[in-house]
């Protein structure tokens, strides 16, 4: 039986020459029952609906550890594979690997550990246990090269991926332009990832956030809240520029007037302010069912300028 392809190779040769990767490419395998989820899909609901694992054990990462500081490559991987073969994903067990690493700091070899890890990126054949070597390298005291971010960029273009890189990526002196071009590349859940990364500290960033951060394949309400409070929408529409932006903001604040997928508005603590300066921008334009959206939120909601609020959707609606 022929080898199988390591994950950096399948992303690598299927990779466009823009970056990204090609319609209909998904790097799971169909599943027995005929389902296929969307790269991304399995860790994106994780990280926004489950979080951490707490009763998970984690034995078997721990050996593959031991056995990787011992220079068992080949043994650590394939204990990687059987406890990924349980269905078991990383990214809940992965705040326990480190602490468990962290703990055992002495016992382990930090430089056949690096070894290890970069092994993993390049030459496993296994998601969950590429996943496990990015993790590896995010706590190790490795300095981040150039060779390591072209390797983790070719990986980020995977939206099944992206997530782990982008953590990998953090340790980069650029990480926030690292993380806003990624964001402009992909389309799904890794632009998702990447978005609620990006700190926009220039004028570029705030207004690509603004006109399509918040546009993804998955669902908008992902990002609009992230979008409203990193650009500042609430101070953006008090200024001269206010009027220029009030379309957009309306479109942003009717996907965060609901707490799914992701608490929005209700745990936003200038909701009040926002609502009632989109309100006096479009009160000659403002959509009606959006306007009765805001009206129904207010009324559920104790916000300081409550009354207000309702009395500007009331002459609106009028």
């Amino acid at each position: 039986m022929a080898e199988k392809k390591s994950i950096y190779n399948r992303i690598r040769e299927a990779m466009t020459a823009e970056g990204t990767m090609p319609e209909g490419f998904v790097l799971r395998e169909r599943l027995q029952d005929g389902r296929q989820f969307a790269d991304g899909a399995i860790d994106g609901t994780i990280r926004y609906y489950m979080g951490p694992a707490s009763n998970t054990d984690i034995t078997m990462l721990e050996q593959a550890l031991k056995l990787a500081s011992d220079g068992r490559f080949e043994d650590g991987g394939n204990a990687l594979i059987t406890y990924f073969a349980q269905g078991i994903v990383m990214l809940p067990v992965m705040d326990k690997v480190q602490e468990w690493a962290y703990e055992h700091a002495g016992e382990l070899a930090p430089d056949r550990l690096g070894q290890f890890a970069m092994t993993l990126l390049l030459k496993s054949p296994d998601i969950e246990s590429v996943k496990f070597g990015l993790t590896l390298l995010e706590i190790l005291d490795r300095e981040p090269d150039q060779e390591l971010k072209e390797i983790l960029l070719t990986l980020a273009a995977c939206e099944e991926l992206t997530l782990f890189c982008l953590f990998a990526l953090g340790a980069y002196e650029d990480a926030n332009q690292i993380y806003f071009e990624l964001a402009k590349k992909l389309k799904g859940w890794g632009r998702i990832h990447a978005v609620s990364m990006v700190k926009p500290d220039n004028q570029a960033m705030r207004d690509w956030l603004l006109l399509e951060g918040w546009q993804n394949e998955i669902m908008p309400e992902y990002s609009a809240i992230t979008v409203i409070k990193r650009t500042k929408l609430a101070d953006l529409l008090q200024s001269a520029q206010g009027a220029a932006w009030a379309a957009v903001a309306g479109k942003l604040i009717g996907y965060a007037l609901q707490d799914e997928p992701v608490a929005g508005l209700s745990k936003y603590k200038r909701a009040g302010e926002l609502l009632q300066a989109y309100l006096e921008l479009q009160a000659e334009n403002a959509e009606p069912e959006l306007v009765r959206a805001i009206k129904a939120f207010v009324e559920g909601h104790e916000l300081a300028n409550k009354w207000q609020l309702v009395e500007l959707c009331n002459k609106i609606l009028a």
